[in-house]
């Protein structure tokens, strides 16, 4: 084996660590809480040393900033994928709220919601945090803006205040769900079907 393809190996093994461990923390963040993600149970979790753990994001806020990065980038581009797809702007609210149910059995939204509390004391989680927040404002704002302009329809409110206002629907609708143990998720349902069958109605005129 050649010097180069030993390189490549190795290379490819830490990426594989790497994720491992990103992997672990996410699942005991999402699952069991912040407190419980010490940087030594997730190298348990990962079945690695906890050398590791250090060598790949240095401490703990480096380990949990990685995490929420991987953990929103992912969902942020399933969600913009589907917002530049084909269909009505209402199907797509649907199609976008059927993720939520599936985003708070996954643990994502705890694992979102437990990074949040953590960042009131962490500065530099707390700005990444909110930095997450801003994507999702922002691909919202765009695709609204988007629709506005290919239907030439003028906008009950500017496109940035309608995206923060589903912003806030959805952080209310989590913050409840998460405080019930998402016992009860009919209300839930109703409001995201209402609002979906409002956007239909905007969009035939």
């Amino acid at each position: 084996m050649s010097s180069a393809e030993q390189t490549d190996g190795r290379r490819a093994r830490g990426v594989d660590k790497r994720a491992l461990i990103l992997d672990a923390a996410a699942d005991l963040i999402g699952h069991v809480g912040y407190a419980a993600a010490s940087t030594r149970a997730v190298a348990a979790a990962a079945g690695v040393p906890l050398s590791l753990v250090h060598y790949h994001f240095g401490s703990r806020a480096g380990l949990l900033t990685a995490v929420l990065e991987r953990e929103n980038g992912r969902l942020l581009e399933r969600q913009r994928e589907l917002f530049a797809g084909d269909g009505s702007l209402a199907d797509r609210w649907r199609a976008a709220a059927a993720y939520f149910e599936e985003d708070l059995a996954s643990g994502y939204v705890r694992m979102l919601w437990e990074l949040w509390a953590a960042g009131l004391s962490d500065p530099q989680l707390a700005e990444r945090w909110q930095a997450s927040v801003d994507g999702w404002v922002r691909l919202i704002e765009e695709t609204i803006e988007t629709w506005a302009r290919k239907h030439d329809r003028p906008l009950p409110l500017p496109a940035g205040s309608l995206a923060n206002l589903v912003a806030i629907i959805y952080h209310g609708m989590e913050t409840h769900l998460l405080t019930d143990g998402g016992r009860d998720l009919r209300g839930h349902r109703q409001l995201l079907a209402a609002i979906g069958d409002m956007i239909e109605r905007f969009e035939t005129g």
